[in-house]
């Protein structure tokens, strides 16, 4: 048979393209089988690698802790749950607009580096050992911090404490959680054979170092005196626990209360002093007292601009205080004039400890009785007269231990609450499970 030009042109195209097809389909088929999808979940998909990876990162924990295995097929069950709930959570975030800003990863970076006192540089390389990469980490971190937001604002901002819950788990722990004592320690050392006339003249130099303490600050004392390793922080021992502690001291600290030191006491080294500066105790009678000042307050604040001069809001600050002196509503003026964001709650910006605020805030409560309005002043955030209404103290300490027993409670509950609330957005999700 006879071709003409423009037939075996085309003859041969067909043929090339075919051919074309054939080798593109063979690498598509190829890939595919390295990195076909496994599951879909919504709007996304988890690959054959994500899984391997999932797989081969649980290997390698069990290696690492000399841990036998369970079977493959328990492994890859488990890692593909895994991926399926986070590709959920991933989802539900990104439906909300909830993300991991490069702000939160740093601060969790340093977090790694600041416990582990390592470099980046070091981090990094620890991390290629253990056939991981930085990139890696990070990305862990990012879903890391996103399912906390999430938890945050499906459940743990809905979440309320009670005082008599806080106080039961406050009774329950001061049982079975140890004292922390915050402690500085003097020590006049005894040779390694020390005569009876050495005891004695280090009983008498004790003696004379702890009347010493009586003006004199213990830090200074046991920077100068001291012969123990830490003299040099002052003699700073640190936070430890009973336990940690030789039987020799816990004995002379049964007695004592934070702020209060020892006599001199004797042991195989040498002559001790020791005194306890905080103790931290779910026991509310042993734990340090940090009083503080609190102050409930209200404020008008009016901001400068380039048609309202500082004479100009002087002015009308001054005005609004012979009101209420005279006795207007101090919420009422507040509500209609204040250019903050307390304006909308009368002014009232709640109990604030002393010291927390602007240094002219601290003069003006301190000039101030209370409800008695304050002449203008002037901070970063505009001019502002303000009145307290109420004042308390309050001990810092207990209250710190509080809050810690709340944020302990808080996470205890918003896990517990989160398995059923997950399985509730799973039911929901779409997710098919490939061969």
């Amino acid at each position: 048979m006879k071709y003409d030009d423009k037939t075996m042109t085309n003859y041969m195209t067909r043929t090339i393209i075919f051919l074309c097809l054939l080798f593109n389909f063979g690498l598509v088929s190829s890939y595919q089988e390295l990195d076909r999808i496994v599951a879909v979940v919504n709007k996304d998909v988890i690959t054959l690698r994500e899984l391997n990876e999932g797989v081969d990162k649980a290997l390698l924990f069990f290696q690492q802790n000399a841990i036998d295995p369970p079977e493959e097929d328990v492994i890859e069950k488990k890692v593909l749950d895994e991926l399926i709930e986070q590709k959920i959570i991933k989802g539900y975030a990104e439906d909300w607009n909830i993300k991991a800003s490069q702000e939160d990863i740093d601060l969790l970076v340093q977090n790694i580096l600041s416990a582990n006192q390592i470099t980046l540089d070091e981090l990094k390389s620890n991390l290629k050992q253990q056939s991981s990469s930085y990139d890696k980490l990070v990305k862990g971190l990012k879903y890391e911090i996103i399912l906390k937001k999430v938890k945050n604002r499906e459940i743990s901002s809905k979440l309320n404490i009670s005082d008599y819950e806080i106080r039961k788990h406050k009774e329950k722990m001061a049982k079975i959680r140890p004292d922390i004592f915050d402690l500085s320690h003097i020590l006049i050392k005894f040779s390694s054979e020390p005569t009876a006339e050495e005891k004695r003249e280090k009983r008498k130099f004790g003696e004379e170092i702890f009347n010493k303490l009586k003006t004199e600050d213990f830090g200074k004392i046991a920077y100068e005196f001291s012969d123990s390793p830490d003299a040099s922080e002052g003699g700073a021992l640190g936070k430890l626990t009973q336990s940690e502690l030789p039987e020799i001291f816990i004995d002379k600290l049964t007695n004592l209360n934070a702020g209060e030191y020892s006599t001199p006491f004797e042991s195989n080294n040498g002559i001790h002093i020791i005194k306890i500066n905080q103790i931290e105790s779910y026991n509310e009678a042993k734990n340090s007292s940090q009083k503080i000042k609190k102050y409930l307050i209200k404020q008008i604040v009016l901001k400068t601009s380039e048609v309202t001069s500082e004479d100009d809001v002087i002015k009308k600050l001054k005005r609004y205080k012979n009101e209420i002196d005279s006795g207007a509503d101090f919420s009422v003026i507040a509500k209609k004039y204040s250019e903050d964001f307390s304006a909308s709650n009368g002014g009232e910006i709640g109990w604030v400890n002393e010291g927390l605020l602007d240094q002219k805030f601290d003069e003006q409560l301190v000039s101030i009785d209370q409800n008695e309005v304050s002449q203008p002043f002037k901070t970063d955030l505009g001019w502002h007269i303000i009145q307290y209404t109420d004042s308390k103290f309050e001990d810092l300490a207990s209250e710190n231990i509080d809050n810690k027993i709340k944020f302990e409670l808080i996470n205890e509950r918003t896990e517990l609450f989160y398995q059923d609330w997950f399985s509730s957005l799973k039911a929901e999700s779409f997710i098919e499970i490939r061969q």
